[in-house]
């Protein structure tokens, strides 16, 4: 739930590379894919250049001069930045679960709140500080919601980016270089989750929550689904909402 900004890529271990006969597969070697500290410099290069020209640009939001863009870029060159790699410790299907909890979820799950008072929130975690040891923490209620919006995404920041053989425009050549490596030439299907093993999954809990909180017995069917209410329409929606309330009264 601390700030930590982090970008994570999956790199492909090789490339599609032309030869007189067609196309071959160059993959990369087990035990090197390029330098680390040579990377970690450009990229620290690239990204300062990026932020200056959008300065340069008037597109940088300053807070009304209040940030000092010129020292923040000194201070950020003359920094050693760390770019870390290393391949798959598990296993690729190991790798995309992991880094699907980024993409697909925001700051922490359900299970992990323990309590939810009137001006605390008391919440588990693991100490990376401490061997990944499982502890818990309280904070007050502005920390914990200030902490949870800080990992929502503003509007039009693009949360995934495919590159390389990944992008759009490459899908014949991702084809290609499927064949070359004897796989199938189509691109697997992603098989659907039924909604309630993906709730179990989200949740880890075999509690089905269409179960009626009433009886316990019955279950709970989506019948119909409304969208946003607007206009007129609202003033319509309102009225019948009396209606139904004064009914209900009299039942």
């Amino acid at each position: 739930m601390q700030e930590h900004l982090h970008i994570h890529f999956i790199v492909t271990g090789g490339a599609l590379v032309t030869s007189p006969t067609g196309y071959t597969w160059n993959p990369a070697s087990h035990k090197f894919l390029f330098p680390v500290k040579l990377l970690s410099n450009q990229f620290r290069n690239r990204f300062c250049f990026e932020l200056s020209q959008l300065w340069a640009d008037g597109k940088l939001n300053t807070n009304d001069g209040a940030l000092d863009v010129q020292h923040m870029l000194s201070d950020a060159l003359s920094k050693n930045w760390e770019v870390y790699i290393q391949a798959p410790l598990y296993g690729v299907e190991k790798l995309i679960e992991y880094l699907g909890r980024y993409i697909f979820r925001i700051a922490i799950s359900n299970h992990r709140i323990l309590a939810v008072g009137k001006d605390t929130v008391i919440f588990k975690y693991f100490d990376n500080r401490d061997d990944g040891k499982e502890k818990t923490m309280s904070l007050s209620a502005m920390e914990f919601i200030r902490r949870f919006l800080s990992h929502v995404l503003p509007d039009g920041f693009v949360r995934v980016r495919h590159f390389g053989l990944h992008h759009g425009s490459c899908r014949a050549k991702l084809q290609l270089a499927r064949r070359v490596l004897g796989l199938p030439f189509q691109l697997p299907v992603i098989l659907k989750l039924k909604f309630l093993d993906w709730f179990k999954q989200i949740t880890q809990s075999d509690e089905d929550p269409r179960l009626c909180k009433f009886c316990g017995h019955g279950l709970m069917l989506p019948i119909r689904e409304f969208g946003p209410v607007f206009g007129w329409r609202l003033k319509v929606h309102a009225f019948l909402g009396l209606l139904t309330s004064w009914k209900n009264a009299f039942a």
